[in-house]
C-alpha cells in the first residue's frame, strides 16, 4: 500500500456514483464505462443518485463506513461532483479513496481541470493501468452559507448565466455560451470590493468575480488561467467594466484578458466579495445558484483536502 492508501495500481473494489438527470449521462455511456471497469476489477457497483444530496450521503460512506470502496468514480455534472467531494472529505477519515472523475454534464469543466480535453475513454484506461498521476487538489469553504467549493465561485453575469442556464432546452457546453449571451443583454454591473486575506484588491463597478479553483469555467472560459489546484492558494479574477463585457469575454477563452484594462488578478488563502449598495450578492458555485440576503462571501482554501487522478500532464489547474 502506497503513501496514497492504494494498492499499488489495482482497484479490488470500485463504486460508480452517477446522476441520471445529468446533461450527457446516458445509459449507453454508463454501461460503456461499467465494461471498461469490470476488465479490471471484480468488484464493480453503480450507485445512481435518487435526490440531490444523495451523491453525498453515497461517498461518505464509501469513504468511511463497511462500505468503503478503493476508487469512487464520479459521473456527472460539476454539481454532481461537488456532492460527491463533500462525502469523501467530509466522511469522517483521514484517507478516502481516490476520485476518478469523469464528465457527465454540461460544461464538465472539473473534468478538463484535470485531463483537459482527452476522451473520457483515454482518462479511464490511464487511471486503470496506473498511468495517471495521483494528486491532492485544494478546495475551498464557504463560512456562511456553510459550502464546500470545488471547481469555483463566481458573482455578477456568471452567477445570471448559471441561472438562465438551468431553464435553457440545450444541451452541452452551448447551454452555457448562449445564457451569458442572454445575460450580457439585460446585466448592469453592481457596485463591489473584493479582499484578499484582508487587504483590498478591487473596488468599483464590478461585472463579475471569480474564486477558484479551476482555471474554466462553461468549459470553455480560461477565467483564471493561473491557478493552480494543489498550491494552497485561491486565485480571483475580478472585471470591470473599463473593457466591454464582450470583449472581455472574449479574451477569456485564452486568457487574454488579464491584460485588459478593468481585470483584477489576485491569490491568497482568504478571499471576501462584497457588494455595497445593500442589496443582496447573489452569487453561484459549482453550477449551482445558491440564494442569499447577505451583501458579503468569504471563500477560504482547504489545502490538499481531495485525492484525485489526473492526468500526469497537467500542471496547472
Amino acid at each position: 500500500m502506497d503513501e496514497f492508501g492504494t494498492h499499488g495500481n489495482r482497484f479490488p473494489n470500485i463504486v460508480i456514483i452517477f446522476n441520471p438527470r445529468a446533461g450527457s449521462t446516458t445509459a449507453e455511456y454508463l454501461s460503456a464505462v461499467t465494461d471498461i471497469l469490470r476488465e479490471h476489477s471484480d468488484d464493480v457497483r453503480v450507485a445512481p443518485t435518487e435526490h440531490p444530496g444523495h451523491a453525498t450521503a453515497l461517498a461518505a460512506e464509501l469513504a468511511a463506513g463497511a462500505e468503503r470502496a478503493d476508487l469512487v468514480v464520479s459521473i456527472g455534472g460539476d454539481g454532481t461532483l461537488r456532492d460527491v467531494v463533500a462525502g469523501l472529505v467530509g466522511g469522517g477519515t483521514a484517507a478516502p479513496p481516490p476520485l476518478a472523475v469523469l464528465p457527465g454534464g454540461t460544461a464538465n469543466s472539473n473534468y478538463r481541470s484535470l485531463w483537459d480535453d482527452v476522451p473520457w475513454w483515454q482518462s479511464l484506461h490511464a487511471v486503470l493501468a496506473g498511468e495517471a498521476e495521483h494528486r491532492r487538489l485544494d478546495l475551498a469553504r464557504l463560512a456562511e452559507p456553510d459550502r464546500l467549493v470545488v471547481l469555483g465561485l463566481s458573482t455578477g453575469l456568471f452567477a445570471d448565466a448559471t441561472a438562465r442556464a438551468r431553464s435553457s432546452p440545450i444541451a452541452g457546453r452551448p447551454r452555457y455560451q448562449q445564457a451569458i449571451a442572454e445575460s450580457l443583454r439585460t446585466y448592469r454591473p453592481y457596485p463591489g470590493r473584493v479582499l484578499v486575506d484582508g487587504t483590498v484588491v478591487q473596488s468599483g463597478r464590478t461585472i463579475l468575480a471569480n474564486v477558484g479553483g479551476g482555471r474554466h469555467r462553461a468549459g470553455v472560459l480560461n477565467v483564471l488561467p493561473r491557478s493552480i489546484r494543489d498550491d494552497g492558494l485561491l486565485d480571483v479574477c475580478v472585471l470591470d467594466p473599463d473593457t466591454p463585457a464582450e470583449t472581455a469575454l472574449e479574451l477569456m477563452r485564452t486568457g487574454g484578458h488579464l491584460d485588459s484594462a478593468g481585470s483584477t488578478y489576485a491569490r491568497g488563502r482568504s478571499v471576501t466579495l462584497e457588494r455595497l449598495d445593500g442589496l443582496p450578492l447573489h452569487f453561484e458555485h459549482d453550477g449551482e445558484v445558491v440564494p442569499t440576503e447577505r451583501g458579503s462571501i468569504t471563500v477560504d482554501v482547504l489545502p490538499r483536502a481531495l485525492h484525485v487522478l489526473a492526468s500526469p500532464k497537467r500542471t496547472g489547474g
